[in-house]
């Protein structure tokens, strides 16, 4: 079915002189076409206009993150455009922006829903935080580089306890992110499922996991090694990041909104995968 736009909300990145080019491109083309076109820098948090039909997020992967944080909740598609170097969530590279856009307005497109993580602080029984956001993956680290312990449960039982650097738990659209320089697998990002990645684990039985995402993990940071006290970080995408006080615990769950992706009809996360990432390569 052809889409019809008359509001679209343009997200970049104002600190690059590039991407305030292709803005100004992209605006201008919109409105070329009868569409009201708004520019939205992507410093500073601000709630989107609830009226848009669309939003480009034009940038890199931080840029997409950004944006898909900052729309859950609301059934605004997003398009990620790709001025950057990576661009692994962008569904267009922004050379080809007005020829690949007349296709999706001709209704050649696909609308993916991925999943997003929340993650709320507890402290004696009582949230005293969030919940926090994240697209790709929440990690939990020590503020030192210094390994300490993390326990974790899960479906109400206790799971492990991991020594190491930290952990990072991932959606399947995160996991061609940290975890995947962690050594966790690669997912099909419409799987409903959490990635648990340890970070450098001072064993090597401790291995990545792939977990049904429906319940709810909780993390908490233990100590440390002989007189160490760890002060855990933790960090929403790599771009909210906040400490832990001691007795927290990190409680992780699915947000109840998905992301709308936009994408091509002819999107093909495999021809992606081996584009971007070499994947497969020999």
């Amino acid at each position: 079915m052809p889409l019809k736009f008359e509001k679209v909300a343009v997200f970049y990145n104002q600190h690059k002189e590039e991407c305030r080019r292709w803005a100004k491109a992209i605006m201008d083309y919109l409105g070329q076409k009868g569409i009201a076109a708004e520019g939205l820098v992507s410093h500073g948090h601000g709630k989107w206009t609830e009226s848009a039909d669309l939003v480009i997020a034009l940038g890199g992967d931080g840029t997409v993150l950004h944006a898909a944080r900052d729309l859950a909740g609301l059934d605004i598609p997003l398009l990620g455009v790709n001025s950057g170097t990576l661009g692994f969530l962008s569904g267009l590279e922004v050379k080809d922006f007005a020829r690949r856009f007349e296709d999706i307005l001709a209704g050649k497109y696909a609308i993916q829903k991925r999943f997003l993580l929340q993650a709320e602080i507890w402290s004696g029984g009582k949230k005293t935080s969030g919940p926090h956001i994240a697209f790709n993956d929440c990690v939990i680290k020590a503020s030192e580089p210094r390994a300490f312990s993390l326990g974790v449960r899960y479906c109400g039982n206790f799971l492990k306890t991991y020594f190491g650097d930290g952990l990072i738990v991932a959606t399947p659209s995160g996991s061609t992110a940290y975890s995947l320089a962690a050594s966790g697998p690669i997912v099909y990002p419409l799987l409903d499922v959490y990635l648990l990645t340890p970070i450098c684990p001072h064993s090597l039985t401790q291995r990545p996991l792939v977990l049904a995402a429906e319940p709810e993990m909780i993390i908490t940071p233990q100590h440390g090694h002989g007189d160490f006290t760890p002060h855990p970080v933790v960090s929403m995408d790599g771009q909210t990041n906040f400490e832990l006080k001691p007795g927290d615990e990190v409680r992780i769950s699915r947000l109840p909104h998905k992301a709308h992706l936009l994408l091509p009809e002819d999107y093909d996360y495999f021809a992606v995968l081996s584009r971007k990432l070499k994947w497969g390569e020999r």
